[in-house]
């Protein structure tokens, strides 16, 4: 604890309440939006850049099946494979921009939130410093992440081009397998960014309420189609660090719950 909120809110105002829940913060879509097309995208757009040359290896190889058929596809898909991963150590810088950007729009959320319910400002209180540790987590989290997509991308497109080889699959079929391996990839990347918004939000939810010495705070569940049956039950229900379930709002893989924070005055 950084500062004890409460105390700043009885010496701002007189407040009668036993306790005051802040607005609840839901993180918009644009911002998983905006990290799924700053660093995901391009790393999908650089594969399907890259088909048309792996497409044209295959056939020729398929067409004349020598010894160094196989060869000479495997250079064109790990060529490809070299130029994206190139490419990703550009993508970091836009990962900490995201992942800053992010915590500038919580923190304002945040000081809005804190501001409407008790009338303290906790502008010249807190900034990004404060979250450096979730910050960080969650660039190397997600570089991890965009490696990953490309190295299953590689995996998929090598397993559908080589099986076809061995098998004489006309470079039509492949084409279309190694084009849906592709389309998995992106699929799969705007869940992945979809997730990490909701990781990074609850953790700067949890970091800016134990600063504020705030220790309850209500479940508040995602609303998904297909939700957790237990995470759905938990709706409204108020928790403290010491009673909450060991699996936190937004920590179970894409899960979107969301803690509200409770400021408590007795």
């Amino acid at each position: 604890m950084r500062f004890d909120l409460a105390q700043l809110a009885r010496r701002t105002r007189n407040i009668r309440r036993d306790s005051i829940t802040l607005r609840d913060i839901v993180p918009p879509a644009t911002l998983a939006t905006n990290l799924y097309r700053a660093t995901y995208a391009r790393v999908i757009a650089a594969w399907f850049d890259a088909l048309p040359r792996i497409e044209a290896t295959y056939a020729r190889s398929l067409s004349e099946l020598t010894q160094d058929s196989p060869a000479d596809v495997r250079a064109e898909i790990d060529g490809a494979a070299e130029a994206i991963n190139r490419l990703i150590l550009i993508l970091t810088p836009e990962v900490r921009d995201w992942a800053l950007r992010t915590e500038q729009w919580f923190r304002g959320k945040w000081r809005g939130a804190v501001l409407s319910a008790t009338g303290v400002d906790l502008q010249t209180m807190i900034g990004a410093g404060d979250v450096r540790a979730p910050l960080e987590t969650t660039i190397e989290w997600n570089v991890a992440l965009i490696k990953d997509v490309n190295a299953q991308a590689q995996q998929r497109i090598s397993n559908s081009v080589f099986d076809g080889l061995r098998n004489r699959t006309p470079a039509r079929e492949v084409a279309k397998e190694i084009r849906g391996a592709v389309d998995m990839g992106r699929a799969r990347s705007v869940r992945i960014a979809s997730d990490q918004l909701s990781k990074i939000t609850s953790a700067l939810a949890e970091e800016r309420r134990r600063e504020a010495g705030i220790d309850t705070w209500k479940w508040r569940h995602s609303r998904k189609a297909h939700p957790r049956t237990d995470h759905q039950a938990r709706e409204g229900k108020e928790y403290t660090d010491a009673t909450a379930p060991k699996d936190l709002p937004g920590r179970l893989p894409f899960c979107g719950c969301r803690s509200q924070a409770v400021v408590r005055f007795d």
